[in-house]
């Protein structure tokens, strides 16, 4: 029997390493359990503020210091909790779990005395924002996602503005050499134009020794500003409902991992009972044998014996 109880623990064994421990999970999954690490997260980044705000001299940065410090044992704690729930494969698949682990980690980093300047990296604990809120995970994956998108556009961009530049270094360049002078000022120039920073001045000063001058800024500013924002906003829309059509695969993903790890767990159970039903047979039939024994014994003792 004690050899049943053993195969059925190490049946067990490999559903809790691939699926986590159930109560972990339990408790990484509650709302309140997330609300308390959601509300630690916005509080230590209004404490770092104001300890930023006042500086070292501020007769509550011992305090601060000391709530830091608790901060951090409780995203660390966290994350020890969520990784027995998880399980170490499913854990380190998500890769908010790994930037999570690397925030956390460097704020550790940021707690040696010896580097000053690394305690400006106790900061980026309020990226964890991001991770603990599903909608601003929800946009930063977009927006990653859009990534080849913004990046093409981006090139095509560069290549209205170089032509651009060429265009109006040679046109301009010698009525408005402050502005237009060589490549590089009439590109800096230009992108200030894309943002209507000074937009009327540039045009009537323009206009002024070149009458036809407005073509060029108004057709360019029409091509650069408005164009290629719209590309913009149409590639980062796109990527946003492609992410939430890869959400829900991923929660159909997770759902039939789960399956599986269930199946696999059942499948161990199963075969701990066969082995136990084979130990329970053994264990009879064993049984049986002394009992056999014993009523022979019996039967020899109750004999008379010849003296």
């Amino acid at each position: 029997m004690a050899e049943a109880m053993a195969h059925r623990q190490q049946a067990e064994l490999p559903l809790q390493e691939a699926g986590g421990w159930p109560a972990m999970a339990a408790i990484a999954n509650s709302p309140l359990f997330q609300g308390f690490i959601l509300f630690c997260i916005i509080a230590n980044a209004i404490t770092l503020g104001i300890d930023a705000h006042f500086g070292d001299a501020h007769p509550f940065h011992a305090s601060i210091e000391n709530l830091d410090r608790y901060f951090l044992a409780i995203f660390t704690a966290e994350l020890v909790i969520e990784f027995l729930a998880a399980g170490p494969r499913r854990y380190f698949r998500s890769g908010w779990n790994i930037f999570d682990v690397l925030v956390v980690g460097l704020s550790y980093v940021s707690m040696m005395p010896f580097i000053s300047a690394l305690r400006t990296l106790r900061i980026l604990r309020v990226l964890r924002l991001v991770s603990a809120v599903p909608q601003m995970r929800r946009v930063v994956e977009a927006l990653f996602g859009a990534m080849p998108g913004i990046l093409a556009t981006v090139a095509v961009l560069a290549v209205v503005f170089y032509i651009g530049a060429v265009m109006a270094t040679t046109l301009f360049r010698v009525s408005h050499p402050d502005e237009f002078g060589n490549l590089g000022v009439s590109l800096l120039t230009l992108f200030q134009l894309t943002q209507f920073d000074g937009w009327g001045d540039l045009v009537k000063s323009l206009n002024a020794a070149h009458p036809w001058a407005w073509t060029f800024v108004l057709g360019f500013t029409v091509i650069a500003a408005f164009a290629v924002l719209n590309l913009f906003i149409g590639v980062i829309v796109d990527a946003v409902q492609d992410t939430r059509v890869s959400v829900i695969h991923e929660d159909v993903k997770e759902i039939e991992e789960d399956i599986e790890d269930i199946e696999e767990g059942v499948e161990g159970i199963s075969e701990a009972q066969g082995r136990a039903a084979e130990e329970s047979r053994t264990i009879l039939t064993e049984v049986r044998s002394l009992r056999e024994e014993i009523a022979q014994l019996r039967t020899q003792m109750a004999q008379p014996r010849s003296f």
